[in-house]
């Protein structure tokens, strides 16, 4: 059985399956058409494998900050395949990925960049939080930490999402970049 990994929040695509044998990634650019490539990008992933969505036993998927229409389409896919497979479904943050992600020894930030500010959150050696992620509108004072690439360790990022609680899928919501309307 595999885990079935989504990331949609930058101009990245990430869908990947992992079981303990293997990881099996696929990525594509996408600027602005997320919803044309996640779904086949899913079955095609499948089919070169020989496997189909029964081969998946549950689902991790990042929930951002990111971009509003790529968390939409990629979390929506999410929720809607752990609630008709009936697997549970993981979310991480696009920040924890990042520093998952990296193998330093060191305290280290992620930095997702927004027009008025910045994203961040930082971990220590051990992968601990040291700073919840939160908005800040200078990088004044964390010059000396090391900032991580974004770059994913799917197993990893599996491995330590699975160890959280998985949530029912009507309760799956995005942490977008910039708040909408409606939510103000």
């Amino acid at each position: 059985m595999y885990t079935l990994f989504l990331d949609t929040h930058s101009h990245l695509i990430t869908v990947s399956l992992y079981n303990e044998k293997n990881t099996i990634t696929k990525t594509q650019e996408s600027n602005s058409s997320h919803a044309v490539y996640l779904v086949p990008m899913i079955d095609s992933i499948l089919k070169e494998n020989n496997l189909t969505v029964k081969n998946i036993d549950s689902i991790v998927a990042v929930n951002g900050p990111g971009s509003f229409t790529g968390l939409r389409i990629g979390l929506s896919v999410a929720k809607t395949m752990a609630y008709s497979l009936n697997v549970p479904i993981y979310l991480i943050s696009s920040l924890t990925s990042y520093l998952l992600s990296d193998d330093i020894d060191t305290d280290k930030i992620a930095i997702i960049e927004e027009n008025k500010g910045y994203y961040i959150s930082i971990f220590n050696k051990n992968n601990e939080s040291i700073q919840k992620e939160c908005f800040v509108t200078d990088l004044d004072g964390f010059n000396n930490i090391h900032r991580v690439e974004e770059k994913l360790n799917v197993e990893k990022i599996i491995k330590f999402a699975k160890n959280t609680p998985s949530i029912n899928p009507h309760l799956v919501r995005a942490n977008y970049v910039k708040t909408i309307e409606a939510e103000k």
